[in-house]
């Protein structure tokens, strides 16, 4: 019992000495806290920003393009598409101001440009389930296909 008390205090003190020792290791500025090491390969960060906007243009193409094909199934079944048009010409509209604040550096210009592009997917989904709604009478029994609408993947950028 006080073998299993002492070994159980001795893996508490290791344990608190590992999560202090990164902490106690850094070096410190004259204000006394750790300094930041800016070690990173410039070209390493702007292949990887490049990377990650050539990714992140590519989704949202795919978005858009998914909404068309959404749209023309509606379209099959005489579903008005008309409001899901307008939003998503607005969508479209944005790529440009996409693009160009993926590769900007100003991170609050991506911000407002991404909470721009977050509010009109859900207008635009919010569309299309009006429009089901609307073409086959709100509280019909058969929701599978305004159920469809709300599956991830649309628009989540």
């Amino acid at each position: 019992m006080q073998k299993n008390l002492v070994a159980g205090a001795l893996v508490a003190l290791c344990v608190i000495g590992m999560l202090a020792l990164p902490a106690s290791a850094a070096p410190l500025t004259t204000t006394g806290s750790p300094a930041k090491i800016s070690t990173v390969d410039p070209g390493l960060k702007d292949d990887l920003r490049a990377s990650h906007m050539q990714f992140r243009l590519a989704r949202y193409d795919m978005n858009v393009q998914q909404a068309n094909a959404v749209m023309t199934i509606l379209q099959k079944y005489t579903i008005d598409t008309t409001a899901c048009q307008a939003t998503l010409t607005t969508i479209e509209g944005k790529r440009a101001d996409l693009q160009s604040a993926l590769g900007s550096e100003d991170r609050e210009k991506l911000k407002t440009v991404n909470e721009e592009l977050k509010t009109l997917w859900k207008q635009f989904r919010k569309n299309l389930r009006d429009a089901v709604k609307s073409h086959y009478g709100r509280g019909s029994a058969d929701t599978t296909a305004s159920d469809a609408l709300d599956s991830p993947g649309l628009g989540s950028d």
